[in-house]
């Protein structure tokens, strides 16, 4: 079970195709070939705006390998890899699979599941791009430094959020040690180890829903991978006689393409070549993953808007109260002080409760509202649900017969590591937007995929596919009356 943890500052005034996502602006696009930014990518604010507040939902940075995805493809195709070198079959030299006579499989049961050490470095040079880009939503970097004019303390310090799997810790301290200087950033990233348990699993919705069914993809994605990967393992087995492949080690040889290449950081793993696969039958590979995510965290899951809709309310009601006046509830730090609105959108949290030991959250994260820009690193099930909360990227059906060229949902685009969804809240200058010169400015909304701006509902009203943030706040509280009823929507049908 994972439990959201706040690593906070000491004492200090801070506290899939698998690949890398890149959060730059559009003049400045990364040439990484790991790039896995969604279409449009630009994260510049349009013209007479600029960034007041943030709130992101990241993937955690690469991993050996998903657990799951180990145990039922990869691993039963390493098997028959060692079978086959121990029965003494060598592969000729012309073949584009001769590599497997000597190639041993770089993920184990001993390295399942962690950051990989290229992915603890992508998560600091993603730190550093935060401060780089969001600098003035994060506290000064000369705050705590010995002899520094301004190097007092403050009540609170800066808090990241973190499921509690050892994955999205590690990333998490490498993203702080990017973010902040040394003297901010505590001990290996750590800050100043305090944790709060009180939202637990709010990070990982899906873990407590009975009615989330993580194998409710496999049906569909099999049925597509029998309609396009029997004549992909006909030409397979002809450069592999004697390793008795079989249908499934298409997908296990397309997961070890990505999975081994982030490992190996910048050496594409031989299994991407194009001589073992089309590029047709890449993109059927990478349907295949789309169809899986579809049916457990995508349109396809009559539950994932339920799981979403708490990040997106909580986030909202950061940003929306960032600047407000007066505080939007004062006694935060009492738990008898929650109010009428915090009831609201606390009862799915609530209701997710499981744990005795731990009390219900009274208010959300970062109640006492001392911070601008709200991380929050996750599994790989997070993103892609608070993306349906949001009804971006609908996607009703995925056919199994074919592949729809034009479909919107694309996991590739949404699921790299550190992939994210996120709000930012923008202040622009009304005059020069109109024309006018009355001297005004108005608040707006902005919703990013990956580095992509993306429109919301029908709210066109807001510059660089932005909406003015009163009628961003009706979209998401029609949202939330139509999503609140977590417990009941997660009851397992008998």
């Amino acid at each position: 079970m994972d439990f959201p943890k706040s690593l906070m500052a000491p004492s200090i005034p801070w506290t899939t195709w698998q690949g890398l996502v890149r959060i730059t602006s559009k003049r400045r696009r990364s040439t990484d070939s790991r790039d896995r930014s969604a279409p449009g990518a630009d994260i510049t604010p349009p013209p007479t705006c600029k960034i007041t507040a943030a709130a992101f939902l990241m993937r955690h940075s690469s991993i050996y390998a998903n657990d799951d995805e180990w145990e039922a493809y990869m691993q039963p195709f390493v098997e028959r890899v060692k079978a086959a070198q121990r029965d003494g079959v060598v592969l000729h030299s012309s073949s584009p699979l001769s590599f497997l006579n000597h190639w041993r499989s770089p993920i184990n049961d001993d390295n399942l599941e962690a950051v990989t050490g290229p992915g603890k470095d992508d998560a600091f040079e993603f730190g550093k791009r935060f401060r780089k880009l969001y600098g003035p939503l994060l506290p000064p970097k000369h705050l705590g430094r010995k002899g520094a004019k301004a190097g007092k303390e403050v009540k609170e310090p800066f808090k990241i959020w973190t499921a509690s799997s050892e994955r999205d810790i590690e990333t998490s301290k490498a993203w702080i040690r990017g973010a902040f200087p040394n003297w901010q950033e505590g001990e290996d990233g750590e800050g100043d180890g305090t944790v709060d348990a009180d939202w637990a699993e709010s990070l990982t919705p899906h873990k407590i829903c009975p009615a989330w069914d993580r194998n409710s993809g496999n049906e569909d994605a099999q049925a597509w991978l029998e309609t396009y990967g029997p004549p992909v393992l006909q030409r397979l087995r002809r450069y592999a006689p004697g390793y008795a492949l079989e249908l499934n080690d298409v997908i296990a040889m397309g997961m070890l393409c990505g999975y081994e290449s982030v490992i190996k950081k910048g050496r594409r793993s031989p299994f991407c070549s194009t001589e073992l696969f089309k590029p047709d039958e890449f993109r059927s590979f990478g349907y295949w993953n789309d169809i899986r995510y579809h049916h457990t965290v995508g349109y396809g899951s009559a539950v994932a808007p339920y799981l979403g809709i708490g990040w997106l309310n909580t986030s909202t009601h950061n940003l929306v109260s960032a600047y407000s006046k007066p505080h939007p509830h004062p006694n935060a730090s009492t738990p008898a002080s929650s109010s009428a609105f915090f009831s609201q959108f606390l009862a799915p949290f609530r209701a997710m409760q499981r744990t005795p030991k731990l009390p219900p959250p009274t208010a959300p994260p970062d109640a006492t509202h001392t911070q601008l820009l709200f991380p929050y690193i996750t599994h790989r099930e997070e993103p892609p649900v608070a993306l349906v909360a949001l009804g971006l990227w609908n996607t009703t059906s995925l056919p199994t017969d074919r592949m729809p060229k034009d479909r919107k949902w694309k996991t590739s685009h949404l699921l790299p590591f550190l992939g994210h969804v996120a709000l930012e809240r923008m202040s622009c200058d009304v005059e020069e937007l109109n024309g006018d010169d009355k001297g005004e400015k108005k608040d707006y909304i902005r919703v990013m995929v990956n580095g992509a701006p993306q429109q919301v509902g029908h709210c066109r009203d807001g510059p660089g596919a932005s909406c003015e943030i009163g009628r961003f706040v009706e979209f998401v509280n029609e949202r939330v009356e139509q999503y609140k009823d977590f417990e009941g929507a997660c009851k397992k049908n008998a």
